[in-house]
């Protein structure tokens, strides 16, 4: 008698019953689950980074190009007026917030074999005092982000002294 407890013992302690193992699965699935949602948003976070961080060079290359141009006491850089903007009126301020402006990919260009064309420059120049010899100059950069619809972006302004 002895002897046959012994083996019911060892026997019932062998391996993992049906309810354990299915535990155990539940478990993991459910932790799996877990980790692919956060690497789907992680995954998100990244494309949303890299595309403030184009916006980002592309808004400040335009500054550059417009603090290099020659703003003279009567008229604004012909550069200007070659992307459609007249002296009369060279305001895209507006147009900032709503993704209207030049539109080009991470490339600065609008050639779509170099990526897609998402991306839209709008800047705005502004005279500081009466008579128009500091300029603030601001460039905005924005995208849409089509999971949200949203638009996002980035500002850079800076001021520039008229050229005699």
């Amino acid at each position: 008698m002895n002897r046959s407890l012994f083996h019911r013992r060892t026997a019932s302690t062998r391996g993992f019953t049906l309810v354990e193992v299915m535990v155990a699965s539940a478990l993991l699935g459910a932790s799996l689950i877990v980790m692919f949602g956060f690497h789907a948003q992680a995954v998100r976070s990244n494309m949303n980074a890299r595309r403030l961080t184009d916006c980002t060079y592309l808004a400040q290359t335009q500054m550059e190009r417009l603090q290099a141009a020659d703003w003279t006491a009567t008229s604004q850089p012909t550069s200007l007026q070659d992307a459609g903007m007249s002296d009369a009126d060279y305001d895209m301020w507006s147009a900032l917030e709503q993704g209207t402006g030049v539109e080009v990919n991470a490339a600065n260009n609008d050639d779509v074999s170099l990526g897609p064309v998402m991306y839209s420059v709008s800047w705005d120049v502004t005279p500081m005092d009466a008579d128009s010899t500091w300029l603030r100059l601001r460039v905005r950069c924005n995208y849409e982000d089509v999971a949200t619809g949203f638009y996002h972006g980035t500002t850079v302004s800076s001021f520039r002294f008229r050229d005699s």
